[in-house]
């Protein structure tokens, strides 16, 4: 089994840097499992207070104040608490305080399916970015029918809600029975060995949700700086992370190439126009922005081993966008 770092998600949105855009901020939910089994019952492997020291770790890795954590021990109904906090030190502090300090002596079977749909139901909102870790060490064997229905149809509840799920395996055992592979925005995260933690997930959007705007007059065959904003985790990016990058067919513009992440959590693009500047200028209007062209982007193959095995791309593509307008500058005079 191999070693995994520490920490369970870093998010981060590319930047842009002539373009404007609202970003969201972050909920990150732990939907804990706390049946007896979890404390070695009936013969299960004892790893409560391994969980325990990887969510509070975790926990304290978030930097950004303004991410929302939700803490949800379960057993075998929809949940046993619900805890909410925002990741500042005194938020931080008093949603540990409340892990640390659970208590739960009562033998139940392990129901997945019910805390899932509440998580769904009671705690995503389109006006985040949720991102959930399942930790439990076996499958629901209380509704697993209704379990499999929710997967079946997570992908397009994740597409709506922009939510992200993660099924962390805590032991040998905790084996869903279910395939993932198929399901968009929901995957296994192999973490056995307990004694490095849980595994550095980032999750990364290489463009905002507006897309890449160039201005033709000033930036024709210039290359365009993505620049990735943190949200939430410890901030760090794999140096050396690759995304491959490559327009759809269209009359303007060709963008064809791998992008390399940079130490400052930047790369570069390089558009190439298929006409020249001035006939681009008397073609494409002024008034608004020409945005019918398709940019598709993915990691390198090689970005699934290593040090990047962990790293995801949210989106695969993005528009493009063409201004046609003269670029406003601002003169400063400093009189001697």
């Amino acid at each position: 089994m191999k070693r995994i770092l520490s920490g369970l998600a870093v998010v981060l949105f590319a930047l842009s840097l002539n373009a404007q855009g609202q970003f969201k901020d972050v909920r990150q939910t732990y939907l804990w499992d706390v049946t007896l089994s979890m404390k070695g019952y009936n013969g299960a492997p004892d790893i409560y207070s391994k969980v325990v020291e990887v969510m509070v770790r975790d926990i304290q890795s978030i930097t950004n104040e303004r991410t929302e954590i939700v803490v949800i021990p379960f057993q075998d109904t929809q949940y046993d608490q619900v805890w909410r906090e925002y990741a500042t030190p005194e938020g931080k502090a008093a949603i540990i305080k409340q892990i640390k300090e659970y208590k739960n002596e009562k033998v139940t079977n392990t129901n997945i399916s019910a805390p899932l749909q509440y998580v769904i139901d009671n705690i995503f909102t389109t006006d985040k970015i949720d991102i959930m870790k399942l930790m439990t060490d076996g499958n629901d064997n209380v509704n697993p029918a209704k379990l499999h229905d929710i997967l079946n149809r997570w992908c397009e509840i994740a597409k709506a809600k922009d939510a992200y799920g993660y099924y962390i395996l805590l032991t040998n055992a905790a084996k869903l029975d279910f395939e993932l592979k198929g399901i968009c925005n929901f995957e296994e995260v192999d973490v056995s060995d307990m004694l490095d933690g849980i595994a550095d997930i980032r999750q990364v959007n290489s463009t905002l949700k507006r897309g890449i705007i160039i201005n033709i007059r000033d930036e024709y065959d210039k290359p365009k700086r993505l620049t990735f904003k943190i949200y939430s985790g410890d901030g760090n990016i794999p140096e050396g992370f690759k995304i491959r990058y490559k327009t759809l067919p269209n009359d303007y513009v060709e963008i064809d190439e791998v992008a390399e992440m940079q130490a400052d959590n930047s790369l570069e693009i390089h558009p190439k126009f298929k006409k020249p500047q001035e006939e681009l200028i008397a073609e494409l209007p002024t008034e608004y922005l020409y945005g019918d062209i398709v940019l598709q982007y993915e990691p390198t193959p090689e970005m699934s081993e290593g040090k990047y095995a962990y790293t995801r791309i949210v989106d695969n593509e993005c528009a493009v966008m063409l201004e046609n307008k003269p670029v406003k500058t601002v003169k400063i005079y400093v009189k001697q």
